[in-house]
């Protein structure tokens, strides 16, 4: 398939001293909702301080405008809280989720949920403890065909404190969550293993991409063929990149990935894609590339308009750390 751009534009611009990153996407019928976070630029904590959560919408007609709700959750005012993702997913047309998080390096790490209808996301509870060390939301809610919602995440533990890639599920709709399985486990593969994201194979089976931190940071794939209570042992794909964020395209029969790309001399955003149930991955093509930081760009999210069209959204920056956030209108014939 050859992946062709259409159109890209900036959603939030590059501001001096200001942190624009993480912007994630869901679709209700005929409007996307993309929710991101803006924070402060600083010398002493990655990605910023000072982070506010925010949330833009589209028509489905026109993705390059967008119009703005305002901030969910902000700042606190004595700069005790710091809003730094915004994980939105639509497991139902009727019911949205908003996974976000207090983090504070070395300090606190607060996973919240906020679950209803857009715009009105601003009521939140604390997800609650799911390992001795630390837990970090990524990657969509998905739904099963019994019902469950399942939510990716990973976790550290006391015997993998560096990071393990997790999955819980809630059986009564997201009001509660519980920790289902260890999706793969970073020491029995020789690298560690944390952000991940589903694509849905059928009936209970699904398909796994996952975060390696070991250069040349070759994405790792499993599957699982009873809603994610066992997973294969994870092997490496031809992906080399961080943040990947599955698509489940039934046009193509397959499915596509946006991924920070580390596979060139300059970082950037690709597109990878897998039509044999995720046993495969190639890239699709490049969107675009970014200067600076690996670790201050790259990490997007995708939703289909059409056919054959595609809505990315990602973040990117230059050499002064200031991030701005982008849209792109693909296709893939």
């Amino acid at each position: 398939m050859h992946l062709k751009i259409e159109n890209q534009f900036a959603i939030l611009e590059k501001e001096k001293a200001r942190y624009h990153a993480f912007p994630t996407l869901v679709r209700q019928e005929n409007k996307i909702w993309m929710a991101c976070r803006s924070g402060s630029v600083s010398g002493g904590q990655a990605h910023g301080v000072d982070g506010k959560v925010l949330l833009f919408s589209a028509d489905l007609t026109r993705p390059d405008r967008w119009i703005s709700h305002g901030p969910l959750f902000e700042p606190s005012p004595d700069g005790t809280r710091n809003e730094l993702d915004a994980i939105l997913s639509a497991p139902e047309p009727d019911l949205i989720f908003l996974a976000t998080r207090d983090y504070e390096w070395k300090k606190r790490n607060d996973v919240y949920l906020s679950m209803g209808q857009t715009p009105d996301l601003t009521e939140r509870t604390l997800l609650t403890e799911i390992s001795d060390q630390y837990a970090i939301c990524f990657g969509h809610v998905r739904k099963t065909v019994s019902g469950d919602l399942l939510m990716p995440g990973y976790c550290g533990f006391i015997d993998e404190p560096s990071g393990t890639p997790v999955m819980l599920v809630s059986g009564d709709r997201g009001k509660t969550w519980t920790l289902r399985s260890k999706v793969a486990s970073s020491a029995s593969v020789g690298t560690r293993l944390t952000e991940y994201s589903l694509g849905h194979l059928g009936n209970s089976s699904w398909t796994a991409l996952l975060r390696n931190e070991t250069t040349p940071f070759n994405l790792y794939r499993t599957e699982s063929h009873d809603d994610g209570q066992s997973w294969s042992t994870a092997e490496k794909t031809d992906l080399c990149g961080h943040a990947p964020m599955i698509l489940d395209v039934e046009s193509i029969a397959g499915h596509l990935v946006i991924y920070r790309d580390l596979s060139g001399p300059n970082p950037g955003v690709s597109v990878g894609l897998s039509v044999d149930k995720g046993l495969s991955w190639k890239r699709a093509g490049r969107l675009t590339s970014y200067r600076g930081s690996i670790y201050d760009g790259g990490y997007g999210d995708m939703v289909q308009l059409e056919a054959t069209r595609y809505l990315a959204v990602y973040y990117l920056c230059d050499e002064d750390a200031a991030p701005w956030i982008e849209g792109c209108i693909f296709s893939l014939e």
